[in-house]
């Protein structure tokens, strides 16, 4: 089968945005994801999809700098292990005013029970669709109002653990937050590449044909998979990337696609949050399972499409 050159350069830049965003989880992403994104680059370049002559202009006015730059800012903080809460309902309120990552960062340092450290990072992976900032993914793809909190807020109940523990600021630490800022300005270049490389393009396409494709079974599907991409893919680069492929896909009705794709993301990313904080998984993955079965479940029930 004879492929076009501009499928063939899709296909290349998607593996290579795939492989970015499994690499942007790992601890040494910091390094290790600029070399992806100068491969990436490189093949731009090959496929004469990328030239010198536009290059700088394009880096300014097409890579999604308006969502990255504030994501880059956003996951710093939540790096920095400035936010220090072990109580469940501490959880959920430092979720919703600034975001699961803080939370989860703090939980990693300050809860010394890997069980009960397991419920609560689930918590706030849950409490993540509660405000517009409270994850990557809403910051990014926008929230989706009460009903997506009321939502977060059950889910958040899948973590629930017993106990008062502490609800505390400490002085952030650079050394931590400096590093996952970075990750988010290289995810940022990466997602721009695979732009050029028309990879937003097919997801688009293929977004818009699920429906016809999958009758009254699209929501329920989009959302599995975009929980399985939020446990393997970097939930910013997941997010930045669906943020464009969205812009794309003009022939979508109705709210169902973007509900399906950040509740998905959000709640799969709570997987690798487990993993990079250290939690008890044989506690963890059976609640992680449930949210997702139970969110699912809601995009079936709440859409028909």
């Amino acid at each position: 089968m004879t492929l076009y050159p501009v499928v063939k350069i899709a296909i290349v830049m998607g593996g290579l945005g795939a492989i970015g965003g499994m690499v942007a989880r790992l601890r040494a992403a910091w390094w290790a994801l600029p070399i992806v994104v100068l491969a990436a680059l490189g093949v731009a370049f090959s496929a004469h999809a990328m030239r010198w002559d536009f290059m700088w202009a394009s880096i300014l006015w097409d890579a999604p700098w308006r969502s990255g730059l504030p994501l880059a800012v956003w996951c710093a903080f939540g790096a920095s292990g400035a936010v220090r809460t072990t109580s469940w309902a501490g959880v959920v309120v430092a979720t919703a005013l600034l975001g699961d990552v803080a939370v989860a960062t703090g939980l990693a340092l300050a809860e010394p029970d890997p069980s009960r450290r397991a419920r609560l990072v689930l918590a706030a992976s849950g409490a993540s669709l509660v405000g517009p900032w409270s994850g990557a993914t809403m910051l990014t793809l926008g929230h989706g109002g009460l009903e997506m909190s009321v939502l977060g807020l059950a889910l958040a109940l899948i973590g629930y653990a017993s106990g008062r523990g502490e609800n505390r600021l400490v002085r952030p630490s650079w050394a931590l937050a400096w590093p996952a800022g970075a990750v988010v300005v290289s995810v940022t270049l990466l997602v721009w590449l695979m732009a050029a490389g028309s990879v937003a393009d097919f997801a688009s396409f293929g977004l818009e044909g699920l429906a016809p494709l999958l009758p009254g079974r699209a929501t329920e599907w989009v959302g599995f998979l975009a929980a399985l991409a939020g446990a393997v893919v970097y939930e910013p680069a997941a997010a930045l990337f669906l943020e464009h492929t969205l812009s794309l896909a003009t022939q979508l009705r109705g709210t169902w696609t973007v509900d399906a794709l950040r509740i998905g993301v959000s709640v799969g990313a709570g997987l690798p949050m487990l993993l990079l904080s250290g939690a008890r998984i044989r506690v963890g993955l059976p609640l992680w399972v449930l949210q997702v079965c139970l969110a699912v479940g809601y995009l079936a029930v709440r859409y028909h499409v």
